[in-house]
């Protein structure tokens, strides 16, 4: 039995992976697919035939996915899928059925996860939803598929049937995480994802999953829930050394919802990649509630040369609204502490979110500034299906907009209490421009060219950066 992992074809460049969801990056960066790498992995391990495709790499629109389709005849096919690239993805469905009507086809991700009716009623052609987590889920439907069995005993499906769709109990979370084999990157082309600056291709690496934290903004519970779940610190060493010996890749991103949640954990992942002696370089996400300097120190040791920073808001008003649980002490003292360690700094910011006013979202833009991080990332304010913030802009009447495609973090599409999407873009573009173009940040970005071809690898950035900061 065939199975075909597919990343759809987009308009525009666009990383579909859990709760990230967002069209182009700040630098541009694609994110490899580890959600489709992982699945095609679990069913590998399980004796299926699996390919995957990702069509915004290697650039392959819909009539030349078809061919891909035709070519290889599987018996099912998996679509990665986000919000604002939904109707696109499921045009995929459309293209399959007319290449063949007895392929089935199943999609993943937080948005049909969250509105798995509203998937159904906009592809009527769809047969399953694999709703949240989506390994275990995906083996279950195969080897079901295969073995011709009842598709009402999968738990976390919903399917059509005769017309008629059904939507099976929740599964639960994966309880070990080192039961799920290394992702399958050996079906998609690594060198077609490459670090912003140096070029170096790199993979991602999953340590952990889950995060109990109630910030407003976060569809992350939906896709791996709430309950932190932690790898064996040796399992994950385990991958990065299999990762640098197959694949001769040293950069990785620490992919989950917050890696230094636990410190002993952390602690531990640092000294096993130390005891090896793994010459890696690394990044990894934060809470600013979550660092001391000895662990920064330690994961500078072992190879982390940036850290990522859930900022979000430079007035505690904001961030006490959306539930981050933080407070602004807390974020100058992470900051200082990361520079202390000598580690990169990167910020993640919101503008938009409830409460926001002209003058919340100007002392943002100043306090990031004061803050002196290496690089800034300036978001709107975006109620995804799944978050409670869809809840709550759905209920006070905020969302302007309901066309899925300007649900990204690139544009604003609620009128809120206090501000308007137009003034909240405006301020991102003003963020944007107040923080990069000056004379100090642009120095910073030419020191980290190297050649001739990264002068001209960062003259396309910049134009997909601009492009990114001015839609």
């Amino acid at each position: 039995m065939k199975v075909y992992f597919i990343n759809p074809p987009a308009s525009i460049k666009i990383t579909r992976e859990g709760r990230c969801m967002v069209k182009s990056s700040a630098w541009t960066v694609v994110l490899p697919p580890i959600s489709l790498a992982s699945c095609a992995a679990t069913l590998r391990e399980n004796k299926f035939e699996v390919k995957i495709t990702d069509c915004i790499v290697e650039k392959i629109k819909l009539q030349g996915l078809g061919k891909k389709i035709k070519k290889y005849n599987p018996n099912l096919i998996i679509l990665n899928t986000s919000t604002p690239s939904i109707k696109e993805d499921l045009n995929v469905v459309r293209l399959a059925k007319k290449i063949n009507s007895n392929i089935k086809v199943g999609v993943i991700g937080i948005h049909v996860s969250s509105l798995p009716d509203e998937t159904f009623f906009l592809s009527r052609k769809l047969d399953y939803i694999i709703r949240n987590e989506p390994e275990f889920t995906i083996r279950d439907l195969a080897l079901n598929l295969k073995g011709n069995g009842s598709l009402s005993k999968i738990k976390g499906i919903s399917y059509r049937k005769n017309k008629k769709i059904f939507h099976n109990s929740s599964r639960e979370t994966i309880p070990d995480l080192d039961l799920l084999p290394f992702p399958a990157w050996d079906l998609i082309d690594i060198s077609k994802y490459k670090m912003p600056f140096t070029k170096a291709p790199f993979l991602l690496i999953a340590p952990s999953r889950g995060c109990p934290h109630r910030c407003t903004f976060c569809t992350g519970k939906v896709y791996y829930g709430k309950k932190l779940r932690l790898r064996l610190p040796s399992k994950i060493v385990d991958e990065i050394e299999w990762s640098i010996n197959k694949f001769k890749v040293k950069d990785f991103l620490f992919w989950s919802d917050s890696f230094t949640l636990d410190k002993k954990f952390v602690l531990s992942v640092a000294d096993e990649i130390l005891k090896r002696n793994l010459k890696i370089r690394w990044v990894c996400n934060s809470r600013v509630d979550s660092v001391g300097l000895e662990l920064l120190k330690k994961i500078k040791e072992a190879g982390c040369w940036m850290i990522g920073f859930g900022i979000e808001s430079g007035n505690q008003k904001i961030l006490d609204f959306a539930m981050k649980g933080i407070n602004l002490k807390q974020t100058i003292n992470a900051v200082k502490l990361a520079k202390k360690a000598g580690l990169e700094i990167s910020a993640q910011c919101i503008l938009g979110l409830p409460g926001e006013t002209k003058k919340t979202a100007l002392q943002t833009i100043s306090f990031i500034k004061k803050l002196d991080v290496d690089y800034a990332q300036f978001y709107c304010a975006v109620p995804f299906p799944g978050s409670d913030l869809y809840k709550i802009a759905k209920e006070k009447k905020w969302i302007k907009n309901k066309d899925w495609s300007k649900f990204n973090q690139s544009e604003s599409i609620m009128n809120t209490d206090s501000l308007k999407a137009e003034e909240v873009m405006w301020l991102r573009k003003k963020a944007y421009f107040n923080y990069y173009f000056n004379l100090k940040q642009i120095l910073k970005s030419l020191r980290k060219i190297k050649s001739l071809s990264g002068f001209k690898d960062f003259l396309y950035m910049v134009k997909d950066f601009l492009f990114w900061i001015l839609r």
